[in-house]
């Protein structure tokens, strides 16, 4: 089964300021499953789960999400695209 990343750095580590890291993470999340011949689109986010991870990173925060589609992906082989 497919799975997809996208992570983003946060530059503080103030959870309010991570707003625009989890957006880019989650654009670069599509990205990577449309580079994988999958149609995804924001809306094909909505009302799945996502894996949310924030390490700290110097002075500010890794935000990364993933996404593992329920319906196997475009393959059948066991693979994580990353896109950051």
């Amino acid at each position: 089964m497919a799975s997809y990343v996208g992570a983003e750095r946060a530059s503080s580590t103030d959870p309010r300021d991570w707003g625009r890291a989890l957006a880019v993470a989650l654009e670069r999340l599509l990205e990577a499953a449309r580079l994988d011949g999958r149609y995804a689109q924001h809306e094909h986010l909505c009302g799945v789960d996502l894996v949310l991870r924030i390490e700290e990173d110097g002075d500010g925060a890794k935000v990364a999400v993933r996404w593992v589609p329920e319906d196997g992906g475009a393959d059948n082989g066991e693979r994580e695209r990353l896109a950051s």
